[in-house]
C-alpha cells in the first residue's frame, strides 16, 4: 500500500462501488490510487463510441427535430470520429469491435429499432426537454459523509435516457455484447447499475418502475438483438439504497485503518484475471505499479473525462 494516504473518493458510482465489492484491495489500487493498464481496451474505446454515436442520433431526432435518415447519419458520423484511428485486434472477441464492424452494428440497430417506429420514446422533462442521457450526481444520504471534508458523500451515473415504455416510466440502457445466451436477460434482474438510476429518477419526482435493456451482440459474421425488462420495485430500491451505504461505510473503515481487504477467491481470476494480480502477490507492490506496468489516470464521474497522472506526481 502506500505510505501517504490518498484522498478518499467524493463521488462514489457503480463501477467503483461493483470494484470494491469484488475485492477492496483491488478497487483501492484501481479507484483511489488511480492505477490502470496502460494498454487500450476495444471493447471500452468500442462501447464508448457506440454509446456517443446513439446518443447523437436520439438528440438529432427528438430534440432537434431531424429527419430519422438525417439524425442516423449523424449518428454514424458521430461513431466515426469517436472511433478515431484506432485499431481493433485481429483474433479474440475484439476482432469484432473494429470500425466495419461496428458501423455495420449502428445500420443493423435501426433497422431493428427505427427512430419513427419505436416504442420506447423518451420522456419531457419539466423544462419540456426529452429525456436522452439522464446524468445525476446526487447525495446518497445527509449522514453519510466524507469522512475528510464532512459534506455527503455523492453518487453518480448516466443511463441513456428515461423512457416511456409500454405505458411505463423506464430507465432505458444500450448493451453491446458478444453474446445473447440464456444468462442475457437474467443477469439484469438485479443489477445494481440499473436500481442506482431508478433510485435517482425517484430522487428527481419521476416514478420509474421498470427497466428496457437493448443488447446488441457484435459477431465477427452477424449482428443480434434482444431485449430485457426487469422490473424495479420501491423494495428493490430501499435494499439498495440501504446496502450501498453499507459497502461505503466499509470503505470508509478501510481507507481509515489503511488495510484494505483482499478477496482471495474468485475474483482473481474472473474476467481473464484481475490486473492487480503480481502487485497483490508481492509483500512490496510499489515497484510493480510504478515500474511502468501500470498508468495512473484518474476519472472524473460527473464529467466523464479521464485525465493522466505523471507517475510520482500527487493529486
Amino acid at each position: 500500500m502506500s505510505k501517504v494516504r490518498p484522498p478518499f473518493p467524493l463521488i462514489f458510482n457503480e463501477s467503483l462501488r461493483s470494484a470494491f465489492v469484488s475485492c477492496p484491495r483491488a478497487a483501492y489500487w484501481e479507484f483511489i490510487e488511480h492505477w490502470k493498464s496502460p494498454f487500450p481496451n476495444v471493447h471500452l474505446h468500442a462501447g464508448k463510441a457506440w454509446a456517443s454515436a446513439l446518443e447523437r442520433a436520439r438528440l438529432a431526432y427528438y430534440a432537434e427535430g431531424e429527419s430519422p435518415e438525417v439524425a442516423q447519419a449523424l449518428g454514424l458520423q458521430t461513431l466515426v470520429m469517436e472511433y478515431g484511428d484506432f485499431i481493433a485486434p485481429e483474433r479474440g472477441s475484439g476482432a469484432a469491435k473494429s470500425l466495419d464492424r461496428m458501423i455495420e452494428a449502428f445500420s443493423y440497430y435501426f433497422i431493428a429499432f427505427p427512430l419513427a417506429e419505436d416504442p420506447a420514446q423518451p420522456h419531457i422533462d419539466a423544462n419540456g426537454k426529452p429525456m436522452v442521457e439522464f446524468n445525476f450526481a446526487l447525495p446518497i444520504s445527509d449522514d453519510l459523509l466524507h469522512p475528510e471534508t464532512g459534506d455527503p458523500i455523492l453518487f453518480a451515473g448516466r443511463a441513456d435516457m428515461v423512457a416511456r415504455f409500454a405505458g411505463a416510466l423506464t430507465i432505458y440502457d444500450d448493451k453491446t455484447t458478444g453474446a445473447l445466451g440464456g444468462q442475457w436477460a437474467q443477469q439484469w434482474n438485479r443489477r445494481s447499475q440499473f436500481t442506482a438510476y431508478t433510485w435517482a429518477a425517484h430522487c428527481y419526482g419521476i416514478p420509474v418502475t421498470q427497466v428496457l435493456v437493448r443488447g446488441i451482440a457484435i459477431l465477427k459474421t452477424s449482428v443480434n438483438h434482444a431485449q430485457a425488462i426487469p422490473v424495479r420495485t420501491k423494495h428493490h430500491i430501499q435494499e439498495w439504497h440501504t446496502q450501498i451505504q453499507r459497502d461505503i461505510r466499509r470503505a470508509i473503515e478501510c481507507w481509515e485503518s489503511g488495510y484494505w481487504d483482499v478477496n482471495l477467491s474468485d475474483s482473481c481470476a474472473s474476467f481473464g484475471g484481475c490486473l492487480f494480480q503480481q502487485p497483490c502477490m508481492s509483500n512490496n507492490p510499489e515497484p510493480w505499479l510504478a515500474g511502468g506496468n501500470f498508468q495512473r489516470r484518474i476519472f472524473d464521474p460527473v464529467n466523464r473525462t479521464e485525465t493522466i497522472i505523471p507517475i510520482g506526481v500527487t493529486e
